[in-house]
């Protein structure tokens, strides 16, 4: 039974992460791309560190990802006034333009892509998995 539960599981978050990626790449971003600026749009600024938690990245792979946000003046990058070795990473107003524009239609496909199940499914579902996060 745990071997079918977790090929469901993969294959399940295969599929559906395949349709959001094939979403997001539409709006011209990878998925990691458009995770920081979805996460600076709703969080603030953050500590670079915390973003690649987030966004379950690693942190050479932070580094090209806001690097390349950056060289598209979607985000800027500064040195913490404590701690000289943490960056902070915000939105520049062209980022929060931009992410603006695009998240209200990102939550649409991902609502539209998930209308067929009910909510109360949906409660279940999401309690579920918690549980089972802090399970393992």
């Amino acid at each position: 039974m745990n071997l079918k539960l977790v090929i469901a599981m993969a294959r399940s978050y295969n599929k559906l992460f395949s349709h959001i990626e094939k979403n997001v790449q539409e709006y011209g971003f990878t998925l990691s791309e458009f995770g920081v600026l979805e996460f600076l749009w709703h969080k603030g600024k953050q500590p670079v560190q915390k973003i690649a938690e987030k966004i379950l990245v690693t942190s050479g792979t932070i580094t090209y990802i806001i690097d390349k946000l950056q060289k598209n003046g979607l985000v800027e990058r500064k040195k913490c006034e404590n701690d000289k070795r943490v960056y902070y990473v915000g939105l520049t107003p062209k980022g929060e333009e931009v992410i603006g524009k695009l998240f209200p239609k990102h939550q649409q496909f991902i609502d539209n892509l998930l209308a067929g199940i009910d909510e109360d499914v949906k409660k279940n579902l999401l309690r579920s998995l918690l549980d089972l996060r802090a399970s393992i």
